[in-house]
């Protein structure tokens, strides 16, 4: 992205700075070829699959498939939702060991639910053009994924469901309004309100904890936010369609499916306080069975974090993995509403 002289002088500190945020990142490339397999023992299949869209474009992805699954016996299913920048299937964001959406694909797996997971378009495996699409354009790849699952005779077409981490969990509920038969939900780490506030804060926290900076560079480089905001959405769909799409005015018109919300205390990218915005305005909407639950001691990752600046995720002892308290709280949830 080019940037203009007339920028402030720390403008370009701005850009990498949202360069870097996890929930506002974009520019991950394909990753190195991955082994999608099933682990020995596991009883489940991991078949890979090709997924047509209605915009042309085809998305490759795995479908973990409980074993016995069958036209006679099918299972639920559902489709996992990535966050921002281009991902792949497993949501790897650079950090070893770090693949939240294998680590759900195999807990529920063992548990007799289906789990689709897609890399997103234009990213390794998968065709199309990722650079100008928005929110609401994969939006349009889950709902292919949707109706993928419903050609196959082993999965259960009235028990699906989404998951989104991210941007992912900002995702969902525009795919839900056009899905009403959707049963369950599942939001990590998303966003109440349009994120171009989240924005301000997360380049705020970012600057702030930039050392190298002077007092009056920091207060420069906030002053500068805005300006350098609007430029940004002015040159990019995704962020202008981002940065003031609401999400809780999707939540006022979702009567169902069932939602699940997580958000860890200590995460520095999507705080605490979008829980009760969402259960505000699920309720609203007159959703019967709706969960929120901040988790003490939890980053954006899931991961236990003293801190939870995402500069410091790299620093974290290893395994750098969702807690699999937080796994098996998603899975019985998804379970109990599934199966």
């Amino acid at each position: 992205m080019p940037i203009s002289h007339r920028w402030s002088p720390l403008a370009p500190v701005l850009v990498a700075l949202c360069a870097a945020s996890p929930l506002m990142a974009q520019g991950r490339g394909a990753a190195p070829k991955v082994d999608y397999s099933a682990p020995a023992g596991a009883p489940y299949t991991a078949e890979e699959v090709t997924v047509p869209t209605p915009m042309g474009h085809t998305l490759a992805g795995t479908l973990t498939l409980p074993k016995g699954a069958s036209r006679t016996r099918p299972v639920g299913a559902i489709v996992t939702i990535t966050g921002s920048g281009p991902e792949e299937r497993d949501e790897s964001i650079g950090i070893p060991g770090y693949r939240p959406f294998r680590q759900f694909a195999d807990s529920l797996g063992r548990r007799g639910i289906a789990v689709l997971r897609m890399d997103d378009r234009g990213t390794a495996a998968s065709k199309g053009t990722f650079k100008g699409a928005t929110s609401a354009d994969f939006a349009e790849d889950i709902r292919a994924g949707l109706a993928y699952l419903r050609t196959r005779p082993e999965i259960d077409s009235t028990h699906l469901g989404l998951m989104g981490h991210s941007e992912g969990a900002i995702i969902a509920p525009i795919v839900a309004l056009k899905e009403p038969n959707l049963r369950a939900m599942v939001l990590l780490a998303g966003v109440a309100r349009p994120a171009r506030e989240v924005l301000i804060f997360q380049l705020k926290n970012n600057i702030n904890h930039n050392a190298r900076f002077s007092q009056a560079q920091k207060d420069s480089a906030i002053a500068a936010i805005p300006q350098t905001i609007d430029r940004m959405m002015a040159a990019d769909p995704w962020m202008a369609y981002f940065l003031v799409h609401d999400p809780s005015a999707d939540a006022r018109q979702l009567k169902k499916p069932a939602v699940l919300m997580l958000t860890g205390s200590n995460d520095q990218q999507a705080d605490a306080k979008q829980i009760p915005d969402w259960m505000g305005a699920f309720v609203a909407a007159g959703n019967a069975d709706v969960t929120g639950v901040v988790l003490p001691g939890m980053n954006h990752l899931f991961v236990v974090d003293p801190d939870g600046f995402p500069g410091n995720y790299a620093k974290l002892p290893p395994p750098i993995q969702v807690d699999p308290r937080v796994v098996g709280l998603v899975t019985d949830w998804l379970v109990q509403r599934l199966k």
